[in-house]
């Protein structure tokens, strides 16, 4: 409790109506402001607790502002609440059975209502007055510590009064500094909204606050008047034992009830213990100490506690598996028993019937329940997921190849009418390669045709061949021309069912048998074999398309693909002891879709661009003339793959599995380790 000299009074303020306007000691001569709104006093009780008084008067209404201030000889505490009627025709006196206080009278002043109480001794003890909600409320003393139990009068009770005009008061004296009030506002009054159900929650751990604001504001106030207060707010009964002691000095404003009793509990090394609408306030060393009592009680409990034998049938998911999670330990022929790690008891075990898929659970009804709720929460049914998937693959071909050829002869000797006029040489022939007297072909010196096969149907050629009438010389040319053009499109519709977070395969293959170097000579032994016969083997090369897609499902209607592509191909053109090399593209994916929308996996292509030319070195360097010595070849090849992907939920998703959040977090998890 706050000293009368030098005590600041509690502001409790509502977030919701703003402060009075500040009420002053009443000096003589000086009318109060008038109320705005009538009140009339509905009870009236005075209440003794550890030598310290507490006089709650309810009223009809919050009052509009309180002002106070003391008198002497008698002594007295005139309270002065702005809002009352005045209407009634006298004044009201109240006796009090009491010690400390004679009498309570309620008197109309002007336009205020003033309570006045008077006081049996001479000396005025330290005092505080607060306003919470209807009620106002002076505490006078301070507690004493002592075990008296706690004497409650009422002085007044459920007919309403009506005040009237009282005779003139003494006119108060100069009020003390410290008697004057601050503002006092009012709180709105709203259903407390309970603490955790948890009889031992702890000061420190986070939690929500969500009760009525209000402002405190004291200084070396008793924490016992404190708690009073808040009790009021909240509607709640807070009980202190014996060893709660200690003054506080803050200043809150508009902050909820529960966290300013926290953090006053915080600052005095307290713990509160809340059990249906009753807290009781200790120190952290009792309550630990009644927590270390109660384990002891419970484990003292459950080593006498009787075995139970519950058989649990698995309906999903199977049992060996769901049996080590409630054991807690690897399992080991068919059972285990309870450890750390699991959710049954020290006394507790497991058993597996595999042709059943029943978990035999041995221990006290907790391990049970237990076991139960881990079964209802695991044994669910695994989301079935359909990937329907186009599968398309591209070609785009494209070959030009421009050769020629020509050849010339020339021959001199009898056959043709000429001679050379020796015996040696007698004939003498200039030609193309394989050139031989008296052929009448002519050989090519230059041998470059366009790549291909030019049979019949295949390119074009234009063929000129010149000579002599008596076949001395001869002449001939030949161009050749070949393009090629291709396109080819290969769609697959593949569709499988998968389950949940189970990889699904899709394969669409060529298998390539390779025949591979002599492994040596197998001599056969057996009836009617071959002595000596050799074998052959052969290597399987698969080469095509491969997917492979894991899909995981969340409970809020998204899938998270992993998708996995291949494309390969066997290359013929270079080969190493005649096995072919393996030409493969390759594309991992992760993304997150909704349920029944359509991904595209994309940008596994392949595009090679070849020219190629064959010439006659030096010859063909020489400008205007180096096609008459060389061919050139282009060939273009464009192979492109698209996979289009939509996975469909086949049935109802259970809520227990996770969100997409979830799911895409855990993924980033797993890409960073």
């Amino acid at each position: 409790m706050a000293e009368a000299t030098t005590a600041q009074d509690t502001a409790l303020v509502s977030e919701a109506i703003p402060p009075a306007p500040e009420a002053v000691a009443v000096p003589p001569g000086t009318a109060p402001v008038a109320a705005p709104a009538a009140v009339t006093v509905r009870e009236i009780k005075v209440i003794e607790d550890n030598g310290q008084r507490g006089v709650f008067v309810k009223l009809s209404g919050p009052p509009a502002g309180l002002s106070h201030f003391v008198l002497e000889n008698p002594s007295r505490i005139v309270v002065d609440v702005a809002g009352a009627g005045a209407s009634a025709p006298s004044a009201k006196r109240f006796a009090v059975s009491d010690a400390v206080i004679a009498q309570v009278r309620l008197a109309q002043h002007d336009a205020s209502l003033r309570l006045t109480i008077e006081l049996r001794g001479k000396s005025i003890p330290a005092y505080t007055v607060n306003d919470l909600n209807d009620t106002v409320i002076a505490f006078l003393g301070e507690p004493q510590g002592n075990a008296e139990p706690v004497r409650e009068q009422v002085v007044f009770s459920q007919r309403p009064i009506e005040l009237a005009q009282a005779a003139p008061e003494e006119a108060p004296p100069r009020s003390r500094p410290a008697a004057a009030a601050r503002p006092a506002a009012r709180v709105i009054e709203a259903e407390p909204t309970p603490r955790s159900s948890d009889p031992f929650e702890r000061m420190g751990e986070r939690r929500t606050y969500s009760g009525p604001h209000v402002s405190l504001d004291f200084k070396d106030a008793d924490v016992h008047n404190v708690l009073r207060l808040l009790a009021e707010v909240s509607k709640l009964n807070i009980v202190a034992t014996e060893d709660v002691k200690g003054k506080v000095t803050l200043r809150l404003f508009d902050v909820p009830w529960d966290q300013a009793l926290d953090i006053i509990l915080q600052v005095l090394s307290l713990e509160s213990v809340q059990e249906g609408n009753v807290i009781r306030i200790s120190t952290v060393s009792r309550l630990r100490a009644e927590r270390e009592e109660l384990r002891r009680a419970q484990e003292a409990s459950r080593a006498v506690e009787p075995l139970r034998v519950e058989y649990i049938r698995i309906n999903y998911a199977k049992a060996v598996k769901l049996a080590d999670i409630v054991s807690g330990t690897a399992r080991q022929g068919g059972g285990g028993r309870g450890g750390e790690g699991g959710i049954l008891t020290s006394r507790g075990s497991v058993l597996v019937d595999e042709f059943t898929n029943t978990l035999i659970v041995r221990d006290v009804q907790r391990g049970i329940d237990n076991a139960r709720e881990l079964v209802r929460q695991l044994d669910v049914q695994t989301p079935q997921i359909l990937i329907e998937s186009n599968i398309v693959e591209a070609t785009s071909d494209f070959a030009r190849s421009l050769g020629v050829q020509w050849g010339y002869r020339a021959s001199v000797g009898p056959q043709t009418g000429t001679t050379t006029g020796a015996n040696f040489p007698g004939t003498i022939g200039v030609g193309g390669s394989g050139l031989g007297l008296g052929q009448l072909s002519v050989p090519f010196i230059a041998d470059f045709p366009a790549g291909g096969n030019f049979g019949p149907g295949a390119g074009g050629a234009l063929d000129l061949a010149l000579g002599s009438l008596n076949g001395a010389h001869a002449l001939d040319a030949r161009i050749t021309a070949l393009q090629e053009k291709g396109k080819a499109k290969i769609v697959s519709r593949p569709r499988v069912v998968t389950l949940n977070n189970v990889p699904a395969t899709i394969k669409s293959l060529t298998i390539i048998r390779v025949k591979l170097p002599s492994t040596g000579t197998v001599i056969n032994t057996g009836a009617g074999g071959a002595a000596g016969s050799a074998s052959t083997a052969t290597e399987k090369i698969e080469t095509g398309i491969t997917l492979v897609v894991t899909p995981q499902v969340s409970s809020d209607g998204y899938i998270l693909l992993d998708m996995f592509a291949k494309s390969s191909q066997a290359d013929f053109t270079r080969t190493v002891d005649q096995i072919p090399t393996e030409i493969s593209r390759e594309a991992n994916s992760h993304v997150l879709i909704k349920d029944g929308q359509t991904v595209v996996l994309g940008g596994i292509y392949r595009d090679q661009l070849n020219d190629q030319g064959r010439s006659i070195p030096f010859v063909s360097d020489i400008p205007g003339l180096s096609w008459l010595f060389s061919n050139a070849t282009r060939s273009d090849r464009r192979e492109d793959l698209l996979v289009f992907m939509t996975p469909r939920v086949l049935g109802s998703v259970h809520p227990s599995l996770p969100t997409a959040a979830e799911l895409w977090e855990h993924r980033a998890e797993g890409a960073l380790q």
